[in-house]
């Protein structure tokens, strides 16, 4: 059980210069400063009633406190340069963060050393986590041709982060936190493209190359064991350090791409009607950082969407499915296999099975809507 208050407050600006009719400047500046307060508590009301023999309508909850906070200044800075009427070219440098937190496990007893029952808690430097900063960098071009027919822009990324914030464990009862990793690069490529085919027809494709990984080790991530007992069971700890520098970081795909079409035309006289076709894919992911402690790789797939809307000036009604062909597809985890301990494990323990499985592509899904616009 857990209970976290946020308060978060921001101050920011910008101003943009024309240095010639050509090459404009822009600068910002954003000072931020947050609170993060946490109260937070574990029971194992099973297990202290099965093998400790409390009450099973007893439930005790001792309460632990935790906090965060942090402030400080990003700076953004632009330069745009227009080429020509249909070519723009920018660079952009920024900065970036995220708010640290709590993680809602409550605190490790003093005597944690010389307690032999099971217990979930938080050692002192699993308790929070800080904020992630980045400094972004990146290069793009935004052109036109053929009387603004055809759209193509494209940029190259490289994104510096330092303590980044990626997914860990407890070291007891490995219950699943966000710690801290020393730094992080992400770098890659995003393209986009759009074209008027004809009066009636639109058809717009993109693509994203992203390479995202660890520049440094990262302590401390989950408990590393070598030796197991002839039923799998752990017997010696290796160490307590995980993740390498050059490991890929879970959660997202290395290459992403779509392509669309909308016809339009109009109907019953005034009536305007859209067809959206869509597709998008993506490659696979990966469910730990490095895919390490029995993270495992979630395939790639592709999903289409159709959408057909008939619209007035004050109303609109769509008529919509999503996943069209039905596509089957793990999308994330519940946790990983690892979170129920390590070693050889069954797939099929049921202790596995309850903490552990896999989140689905919904499922082909067909709707309408309908929106008015009152006047006021």
């Amino acid at each position: 059980v857990d209970y976290t208050d946020v308060k978060e407050q921001a101050l920011f600006g910008e101003v943009s210069y024309e240095v010639t009719d050509k090459l404009t400047v822009t600068a910002g500046l954003r000072a931020y400063e947050y609170e993060v307060k946490s109260r937070s508590a574990v029971d194992l009301p099973l297990f202290e009633t099965v093998f400790l023999g409390r009450d099973p309508d007893s439930i005790v909850l001792d309460f632990g406190e935790e906090g965060a906070d942090d402030s400080g200044t990003l700076f953004k800075f632009n330069a745009s340069y227009q080429v020509t009427d249909d070519v723009l070219a920018y660079a952009t440098v920024s900065e970036g963060f995220r708010i640290g937190g709590a993680n809602g496990v409550a605190a490790c007893p003093p005597d944690i050393d010389e307690i032999q029952n099971q217990i979930i808690c938080a050692l002192p430097d699993e308790q929070v986590y800080t904020a992630d900063t980045t400094t972004n960098y990146e290069l793009g071009l935004k052109t036109t041709f053929f009387k603004n027919k055809l759209h193509f822009n494209a940029a190259v990324f490289n994104v510096d982060w330092e303590d980044a914030q990626v997914g860990g464990a407890t070291v007891n009862g490995q219950q699943p936190i966000t710690t801290n990793a020393e730094g992080a690069n992400s770098r890659g490529v995003e393209l986009f493209t759009r074209a008027v085919l004809t009066d009636e027809l639109t058809m717009y494709a993109t693509y994203s190359y992203t390479k995202a990984e660890l520049t440094a080790d990262a302590p401390f991530l989950f408990n590393v064991y070598d030796e197991f007992d002839e039923d799998g069971n752990p017997t010696n700890l290796d160490e307590l350090f995980d993740g390498k520098d050059g490991d890929r970081l879970p959660g997202s795909p290395e290459q992403q791409f779509s392509l669309g079409l909308t016809y339009t035309q109009e109907v019953f006289g005034d009536k305007m009607l859209d067809i959206n076709y869509g597709i998008t894919a993506q490659s696979d992911i990966i469910t730990t950082v490095g895919q390490r402690r029995s993270g495992e790789s979630l395939a790639g797939y592709a999903v289409s969407n159709l959408t057909a809307k008939i619209s007035d000036f004050d109303w609109s009604v769509t008529f919509y499915v999503d996943n069209l062909f039905d596509k089957y597809a793990f999308v994330s985890t519940r946790a990983h296999q690892g979170y129920q301990g390590v070693g050889n494990i069954a797939i099929n323990r049921t202790d596995l099975q309850r903490g552990y499985g896999h989140f689905l592509l919904r499922p082909r899904t067909v709707g309408v809507t309908f929106s008015y616009q009152f006047e006021m």
